[in-house]
């Protein structure tokens, strides 16, 4: 039984995801469909990006990730199949696919030209049902990628945020992720921060975010006991989380995606 997943800026209001998920069935009635999140902000190609590449990872080998997050919908971008790590990945070429192709070097891109894998007509507006969620369960059910079409050299990446070491003691970072509690998700990973304490000689860590300065990073949320205090955490994607216990960092402190954020180790 193929798996699919679908990640979009859809919503939930709208007939959108489930028409998508009707032509899938219509193909293939066994598949097994998850929705990863249809609450993308709207056009926000970087925050799929992250959302794709935090999730993929937990299902199996084979499994066909679908992202509908595509601004440039009827353009001249290209619709198609990206193949990393033992998955599948269908969607726009605007580099939605960008930190799950960083995970994984030796990934293979596919432009989608067989007009035969799609629906008879296509639309200039709705590329997800007419295009890729065709793709994704033909796919999903087992028929081979080289037969949806060519093998393309490169497509489109986005220019995601690095970390820095600017000194021996100081990380900066960037906050690249918000979800729907308001906790900050920076691009500073465990291993790094721990890496880099190491070295400095298991020095303390001060995270400094805007005005705010937050003392070492808590084993847990329920571990900070001032609401009214921003606190860090290592989060669920294994990256330093900024977290105000009870409440909405993010809107309370106004903290916004590309924020800077620095580790810094006395």
């Amino acid at each position: 039984m193929g798996i699919v997943t679908i990640t979009t800026d859809f919503g939930i209001i709208d007939p959108y995801v489930g028409v998508m998920k009707g032509v899938m069935l219509s193909i293939d009635p066994g598949l097994t469909i998850v929705d990863i999140t249809n609450e993308i902000e709207p056009q926000n190609i970087m925050q799929a990006a992250y959302a794709i590449s935090a999730s993929f990872e937990y299902f199996p080998k084979g499994a066909v990730h679908l992202c509908v997050v595509d601004p440039g919908v009827g353009s001249e971008r290209m619709p198609i199949i990206v193949e990393a790590g033992g998955h599948y990945f269908v969607g726009p070429d605007n580099g939605v696919f960008t930190e799950a192709i960083r995970k994984h070097g030796d990934a293979v891109f596919r432009r989608i030209t067989n007009s035969e894998k799609t629906l008879t007509r296509i639309s200039s507006t709705f590329h997800g049902r007419d295009i890729f969620a065709p793709v994704a369960a033909r796919l999903a059910r087992g028929e081979l990628a080289e037969s949806f079409g060519p093998v393309i050299e490169s497509i489109s990446m986005l220019d995601l945020p690095w970390e820095t070491r600017p000194s021996p003691n100081t990380l900066v970072g960037e906050v690249i992720y918000i979800d729907r509690f308001g906790n900050v998700v920076t691009n500073l990973t465990r291993s790094l921060i721990e890496k880099v304490r190491s070295e400095s000689g298991d020095k303390s860590v001060t995270i400094l975010i805007g005005e705010e300065s937050i003392e070492d990073i808590l084993p847990y949320y329920s571990a900070a006991y001032d609401e009214d205090a921003l606190n860090a955490v290592y989060g669920s994607w294994d990256t330093l989380e900024i977290f105000l216990k009870n409440g909405d960092a993010a809107l309370l402190h106004g903290i916004e995606i590309g924020d800077d954020v620095e580790a810094r180790f006395f």
